[in-house]
C-alpha cells in the first residue's frame, strides 16, 4: 500500500516532544465504511428516526485512519488528536489525502482505457 510523508509546519506535540513528520496512506473501503458508520447520528425525522452520517466527520475519520503516524506516535489518531493539530497542518494531511487519491483514480481510470484499446492520455 502506498504511503507518502507529510511534513508539518506545527507538528502534534505527544508528551514533551513536537512530531512533525506525518506519513499517510492510501485509504481503504473499510476506512471509509467505518468512518461513515462511526460519523452517523441518530436524527429524528417528522417520519421517524433515521441515521444520518456528516460527510464532514466522515472526512475526518477516514483521514485520521490514514495516518499511519505522526514521528514516532503510531496511528490511528484519535478525533481528539486530530483537533489538537494546527489547521495549517491538517489543511496539509487534507490535501495530501485528496492529492493520493487522484493519482489512485488517475492510475484506475487509464488502465480502464488501456483495457479498452485506447491510448493513455499520459
Amino acid at each position: 500500500m502506498r504511503t507518502v510523508e507529510v511534513p508539518l509546519d506545527h507538528g502534534l506535540k505527544i508528551g514533551e516532544t513536537v512530531e512533525t513528520l506525518a506519513v499517510l496512506r492510501e485509504t481503504t473501503a473499510a476506512d471509509v465504511i467505518d468512518a461513515t458508520e462511526e460519523s452517523e447520528r441518530l436524527f429524528q425525522a417528522t417520519d421517524g428516526p433515521c441515521l444520518v452520517a456528516s460527510p464532514c466527520m466522515v472526512g475526518m475519520h477516514t483521514l485520521r485512519r490514514q495516518i499511519v503516524s505522526i514521528g514516532d506516535h503510531k496511528g490511528p489518531l484519535t478525533i481528539g488528536e486530530l483537533k489538537r493539530l494546527s489547521s495549517a497542518d491538517l489543511g496539509l494531511l487534507q490535501e495530501k489525502a485528496v492529492e493520493m487519491e487522484t493519482a489512485a483514480l488517475k492510475g484506475v481510470t487509464g488502465r480502464g482505457r488501456l483495457a479498452a484499446g485506447t491510448e493513455n492520455p499520459d
